[in-house]
């Protein structure tokens, strides 16, 4: 059957593994996912081995295949594979996406290569690495597997991180989704711009408030409402898939950029530029460059 977008089929089903699935399949085949999504974590520095080395059976025998730098294991066909000290789940891939706008993060292990890096959006057509066999693995495999052990390894965490069985979304039953921004400017509209690597969506305007996502850097937001509190300003922002959350920026930083909507002069040849109108009472922050003016008409 097709997992991953490629022909593989179930070594280890998530009852059996209780934290993931592993799908054998030819080696240095390609890993897609279905949808959209962010990549938050990468590790991509391992050369892929020979064969597999068995979790059980290093744990039996770590001290002694330990040489002072790596350990010279014995893999589950009986060759001799070199094996680094943080190598445990070898090249990975973390991506964050949503289902049905809740969130999921997907965990992509013992790849031989990894062909997305941190802070990528990716999409069903990104190729985001190819099946390997570095790490350490639970496998039953023989020598007469002509996998050797090779397989991707599947881990799915929910909103609350807590592991999931990751069948539904490996056969692309399930489509995922990411909330992201129009990341273009409208000048139509009173926008954030994103100017660090990541802030995180809160339910309210609160930092311990629910985490209902993240925003990242270079994408671009309407501004819903503005709530000022002693140590954040409080944007709230609603994303492409319907989320609807606060995103806070700290006093003094510089981690969002105000882009105020364009307007026409408003009338009587005043040379005053209308820039934001006010909901309801409140406290208001914006950022001026040097030499700006700030004009205050007030109504009635």
């Amino acid at each position: 059957m097709n997992y991953l977008g490629a022909v593989r089929s179930v070594t280890q089903d998530y009852k059996t593994h209780q934290v993931a699935e592993d799908y054998s399949g030819v080696h240095k085949s390609i890993v897609k996912m279905n949808g959209v999504g962010r990549v938050i974590k990468v590790v991509n520095r391992f050369v892929s081995h020979e064969d597999s080395i068995n979790y059980t059976t290093f744990l039996q025998n770590q001290k002694n295949w330990w040489n002072g730098s790596v350990y010279v294991c014995t893999s589950i066909t009986g060759k001799t594979v070199s094996m680094k000290p943080d190598e445990l789940g070898g090249n990975q891939i973390w991506i964050e996406t949503y289902y049905k706008n809740v969130k999921r993060v997907f965990h992509f292990a013992h790849l031989d290569e990894v062909m997305v890096k941190k802070g990528d959006f990716v999409t069903k057509e990104t190729i985001l690495g190819l099946q390997g066999n570095t790490g350490l693995v639970l496998s039953g495999k023989k020598e007469s597997d002509v996998t050797y052990g090779t397989h991707v390894h599947l881990e799915i965490k929910d909103e609350n991180d807590k592991y999931i069985n990751p069948r539904n979304y490996a056969n692309f039953q399930y489509e995922t989704t990411y909330p992201t921004g129009s990341n273009e400017k409208n000048e139509e509209e009173n926008q954030i711009h994103i100017l660090v690597n990541q802030i995180n969506i809160r339910k309210f305007p609160d930092e311990k408030s629910e985490d209902l996502g993240d925003v990242y850097y270079d994408e671009y937001y309407t501004i819903k409402e503005i709530v000022e509190k002693e140590e954040y300003i409080w944007y709230k922002i609603k994303t492409s898939t319907q989320i609807e959350g606060y995103v806070a920026s700290k006093k003094g930083a510089n981690w969002v950029e105000i882009l105020m909507k364009k307007e026409n002069y408003i009338p009587n040849n005043s040379s005053f530029l209308f820039l934001f109108e006010a909901t309801k009472e409140d406290y208001y922050y914006i950022k001026l460059q040097a030499g700006d003016r700030l004009y205050l008409e007030k109504k009635g």
